[in-house]
């Protein structure tokens, strides 16, 4: 939902809560799935793919390119690098698709794991686009004032990641186990090798990266779902052809991850770290449903931009695309331009989430045609020009309705006045200005009350 992070292609223990329910299901007394069937996580055969692959049952060590901490003892890589080549082969196989090389795989020991997953973050995170985000979020009540957005991805990042790969170089890095993968750790690697298959194929971490610079936010959150979604799915079809035992092994640990910073999070911070996985899930099996693997392998040709689109695969299966709107180009003298972005329909919801009922926000989001924002600041101020365009009439009343009672109880603006035919909400120090007409509304939000009144002018409010 914002570019705060390059968003690693990571295995976070918030996936970890699905996993584990997948895996308990897995081994209550549910028929094993012979190895090579493709019946999918939710009963569906995903079929649709011919591709036949030459037997071989393992791939030497030697053979599977990479690195090790010096602390490794090059026994135990080559006994790690045995365990991965079978699931390189099982990746393959569920995924049908083979690698056109073999992966190159890092393994660190767990002080080298976490730098190396520090510096990363580190790597992304630019500290003035961090503190204006900061600033947004405050801004629009998703953050209290109390939380330090910097230091709670930091600590996010390093509590949630299981393992990654890394599109740029193109590895899969996991930490070391002296005493053999474990199960849990084995439906990771799988995960990841999965996203270093389909990159091969499909070449998608150069558009991810460049959604993620230049796009609006909302394709490059799009984007992750459908990679992110794939391999999730082909981890729950190796869950599924697990011993009972290893699968119950798994959910045990897999529910036992450490999850403190994240149950102190903002509740939308969670969701939003889980939707690529769980929504990207749901995404991937309409999909499949739909036209099977084939259908999957065609849409990274084509890929969602919108997260409606993720939320309602039916709405990207029609080529359902965003409603044209003219972008915000607002401007204010001795202001800086934050961002040009969108918020998209899961970015409405998390506006939402801790402002009304969970059944609220689904519907007043669900009627996304399109949106446009742009953000300015100047020092500590921040302002909000925003643009949306709804499906129908009702629509955008049913969003309005919710985000007036977002600004009067997250956003500290509980004084009311008409204005123009708009509504003015003040309070909290911030200024806030709605104005809807017909399917579409022009939303303003301002540390600052004469930038807003400015805002408003220049958006014809």
């Amino acid at each position: 939902m914002n570019r705060t992070l390059r968003r690693l292609l990571v295995a976070l223990t918030i996936a970890a809560l699905a996993v584990g329910a997948a895996a308990c299901d897995r081994g209550s007394g549910s028929t094993s799935t012979a190895p090579g069937a493709t019946t999918g996580p939710d009963g569906t055969n995903p079929g649709a793919t011919t591709t036949t692959f030459e037997t071989i049952t393992s791939i030497p060590p030697n053979q599977i390119p990479g690195t090790h901490s010096d602390s490794i003892s090059e026994e135990l890589d080559s006994e790690m690098r045995a365990e991965i080549g079978l699931l390189i082969l099982a990746a393959e196989e569920s995924r049908a698709l083979p690698f056109l090389e073999i992966p190159t795989v890092t393994i660190l020991d767990l002080v080298e794991f976490q730098a190396r997953v520090a510096a990363d973050v580190a790597e992304d995170l630019d500290s003035t686009y961090l503190a204006n985000n900061q600033k947004l979020f405050e801004l629009m009540g998703m953050l209290d004032g109390q939380t330090d957005l910097g230091e709670l991805l930091v600590d996010l990042y390093a509590e949630q990641v299981l393992g990654f790969y890394d599109g740029a170089t193109k590895e899969i890095v996991v930490p070391a186990a002296e005493d053999g993968f474990s199960a849990y750790q084995r439906i990771t690697i799988v995960h990841e090798l999965v996203h270093a298959l389909t990159d091969q194929h499909f070449d998608f971490d150069p558009e991810f990266e460049r959604r993620s610079d230049e796009g609006n936010i909302d394709d490059a959150s799009a984007l992750l779902a459908l990679v992110e979604g794939d391999a999730t799915y082909q981890q729950f079809l190796y869950i599924q052809n697990m011993d009972p035992a290893e699968a119950v092994e798994a959910a045990l640990e897999a529910l036992s991850s450490d999850t403190t910073t994240l149950d102190n999070a903002p509740t939308w911070v969670g969701l939003d770290l889980a939707f690529p996985y769980e929504q990207g899930l749901v995404f991937i099996r309409e999909l499949i449903a739909d036209g099977g693997l084939k259908e999957v392998d065609e849409t990274y040709q084509d890929m969602p931009t919108t997260t409606e689109q993720i939320l309602n695969p039916r709405k990207y299966i029609r080529r359902e695309d965003p409603e044209p709107l003219e972008a915000v180009s607002v401007t204010l003298p001795g202001w800086e331009v934050h961002e040009d972005a969108a918020w998209g329909e899961w970015g409405v919801r998390m506006i939402l989430t801790d402002t009304v009922s969970p059944g609220m926000v689904t519907q007043a989001a669900a009627g996304w045609g399109n949106d446009s924002y742009r953000t300015l600041v100047n020092g500590d101020d921040i302002a909000m020009a925003w643009s949306y365009l709804a499906e129908t009439d009702e629509d955008a009343e049913d969003l309005v309705n919710a985000l007036i009672v977002h600004a009067r109880e997250r956003m500290g603006a509980t004084s009311s006045q008409e204005s123009g035919g708009g509504l003015l909400l003040r309070g909290g120090g911030v200024y806030v200005f709605i104005d809807r007409m017909d399917d579409r509304f022009v939303f303003i939000a301002s540390t600052d009350s004469d930038a807003g009144a400015a805002l408003r002018t220049q958006m014809g409010v």
